[in-house]
């Protein structure tokens, strides 16, 4: 019912940004928010991203978009289009890294999956998959030694993929901390993902209350790790490394 309220507004008298949402339904931001996120995956309506504002408009999607045709794929035609994308950028994957990139079950990522193996699109590397192209790629590649630290956001593509591992990682680190722990930025050193830094999310500078890391060597990487931390959080120094005061 509230759903197709919103949708009746937006196509009556549209376009209508969150706050003008509110305002002509008396509907709260977090019933108004998943109700459009709903119906964008649905090809519905379009929210508006060309002004960089905070809140931006939302529009028919049809009005926006009237050469595009929801319905020119099956659901799982699109899944093999997306997947071998997803398979292009990450190189290697499994079903569950899938799961936690497009939330989408992973009894359908299998099905999916398992025609591109059976096409000879994909093929079995390990436990996962890889694009049979790159797998001819790396046939004769020497892997090089890594030494690097990066801090990911939890936005990114990579930390996306590795979502579901990544939590859990973290409540492991954090257990037990008395301040504000929410995971901001993750460390990825080396290739592999070793920590996080801490504190409480901000719309503005995060409070960054510690750095978790179970790095064997974490210590004689003290250096690195927060510089990495200070560089995407534009200068501003965690308060702790590993439970210690900076």
């Amino acid at each position: 019912m509230e759903q197709l309220q919103i949708l009746e507004l937006i196509e009556k008298a549209g376009p209508f940004n969150i706050q003008q949402i509110k305002e002509e339904t008396g509907m709260l931001v977090k019933q108004i928010t998943p109700i459009l996120h709903r119906m964008q995956e649905a090809f519905l309506i379009y929210e508006d991203q060309y002004d960089g504002e905070w809140d931006r408009g939302w529009y028919k999607f049809a009005e926006m978009f009237p050469e595009v045709d929801p319905n020119k794929y099956t659901r799982l035609e699109a899944l093999k289009i997306v997947l071998q994308r997803f398979a292009y950028r990450i190189v290697w994957f499994d079903t569950a890294m899938a799961k936690s990139f497009y939330k989408i079950p992973e009894k359908e990522i299998k099905l999916a999956v398992g025609e591109l193996v059976t096409e000879g699109i994909l093929i079995i590397s390990d436990s996962g998959y890889m694009l049979k192209s790159d797998a001819e790629l790396l046939e004769n590649y020497e892997p090089k030694v890594m030494s690097f630290v990066y801090a990911i956001h939890r936005n990114d593509f990579i930390y996306k993929a590795h979502e579901h591992v990544l939590k859990e990682m973290a409540k492991q680190l954090t257990e037990g901390l008395e301040y504000d722990h929410e995971p901001l930025q993750y460390l990825l050193i080396d290739g592999e993902f070793h920590g996080a830094s801490v504190g409480h999310f901000r719309n503005g500078p995060y409070d960054l209350n510690d750095i978790v890391c179970d790095l064997p060597d974490a210590e004689s990487r003290k250096n690195e790790i927060v510089e990495a931390i200070r560089i995407v959080n534009y200068g501003k120094m965690p308060s702790r490394f590993m439970g210690k005061e900076l």
